[in-house]
């Protein structure tokens, strides 16, 4: 994830193998054996709109391949991602029009097919025990469904990777059978880290924190044990809170352990002093830090308190931290970098990421 935002930032070679690609290919890659086009059927006017956003897709990669300074060896990795809500549209924008009716439905292999060639591969986070929408199965359900397919050689399976855990959002379901199919997919290969797992004091109650700690403390403590990256999910607003926060992973979480805080958007001072304690800790950036919000008189969440947001925070933030203990992610299907935001977010998108950190 950190090559492509050196790739980006420092070199004058040509893009290199990936070149050449077109829209026409992307649209190769999603057909099916019979040679129509995947997914339900639709009218002209929906199969115009989709052949044009997967126009715009493909001229972006063209745009980045065409890039005096990306060297031809660049190669980069999605840190963060839900696949199950990316292609079932689980998640709340996945219902609009703008998504319904441009996007063309994928399967897991026309997904991964759509991505550059330089992309080596996405972490997929599974951390909910609950449906995302009423009629679709969990993300821990999903999983345990597809297993099969992060297991499979070739481009697919070689480009899988998840981490399984329980979100701030769901630790209602936190329990010892979760604890127990938690340390059953860990064991698999193809898991890389807990999580993600923490607190959310922006979605929550301040009097729900004490719960939340309780839940991330026991996750923590697990990926310790297993020895698995702890992946952190923290919304913490306040001061106060990101001392709480603080406080609690040199309770349980080495200094040499690695931890990936993910999506982050709390204080500088904070960031600074997670880099400090833990060696292998990294910041994880999403395609919001592409929004042009000012983030003047931010969303207030339910303490009353607004997060800092917006461009000028975000660059405050990217400006004032160590390179390499960056992370790029999408978080997809959510924070769609520009000029796509909107639409549902995925692995093909985190080289704007990379693009706006450089």
């Amino acid at each position: 994830s950190v090559g492509a935002v050196g790739g980006v930032a420092g070199s004058t070679s040509a893009f290199g193998r990936g070149r050449g690609r077109t829209a026409s290919d992307y649209a190769a890659a999603r057909r099916g054996a019979d040679g129509q086009a995947s997914g339900l059927a639709s009218g002209p006017y929906m199969d115009g709109a989709r052949r044009a956003y997967m126009a715009r897709y493909a001229a972006d990669l063209d745009r980045l391949r065409s890039r005096p300074d990306l060297p031809p060896d660049a190669r980069w990795v999605d840190s963060h991602c839900h696949l199950e809500s990316i292609l079932a549209r689980t998640w709340r924008g996945g219902g609009k029009p703008q998504v319904m009716d441009h996007e063309p439905p994928f399967a897991l292999h026309e997904l991964v097919a759509s991505w550059p060639p330089e992309l080596d591969a996405c972490i997929s986070n599974f951390a909910f025990r609950r449906p995302s929408k009423p009629g679709f199965p969990p993300e821990w359900t999903w999983l345990e469904r597809n297993l099969h397919l992060f297991e499979s050689s070739g481009d697919l399976g070689g480009k899988l990777w998840f981490t399984i855990g329980i979100h701030p959002h769901d630790i209602g379901n936190w329990d010892a059978v979760a604890e127990e199919t938690i340390r059953r997919l860990a064991a698999h290969p193809k898991c890389v880290g807990i999580g993600e797992c923490g607190v959310d004091l922006f979605k929550h109650e301040p009097g729900e924190m004490e719960k939340q700690l309780g839940v991330f403390k026991a996750q923590a403590q697990l990926a310790v044990e297993l020895g698995k990256a702890l992946v952190v999910h923290a919304r913490l607003v306040t001061q106060e809170n990101e001392d709480r926060m603080l406080s609690t992973l040199e309770e349980v979480v080495p200094k040499e352990h690695p931890v990936h805080i993910h999506c982050y958007s709390d204080s500088l001072r904070h960031a600074r002093q997670l880099i400090d304690g833990w060696s292998n800790l990294r910041i994880g950036f999403t395609g919001a830090i592409t929004f042009r919000d000012k983030g003047k008189g931010g969303k207030k969440g339910k303490g009353g308190v607004a997060e800092k947001k917006g461009e000028e925070h975000c660059r405050e933030l990217v400006a004032n931290l160590p390179l390499e203990r960056l992370l790029i992610e999408t978080d997809g299907p959510y924070m769609c970098p520009e000029p796509f935001r909107g639409q549902t977010a995925h692995p093909g998108h985190v080289h704007r990421v990379a693009e706006r950190i450089a």
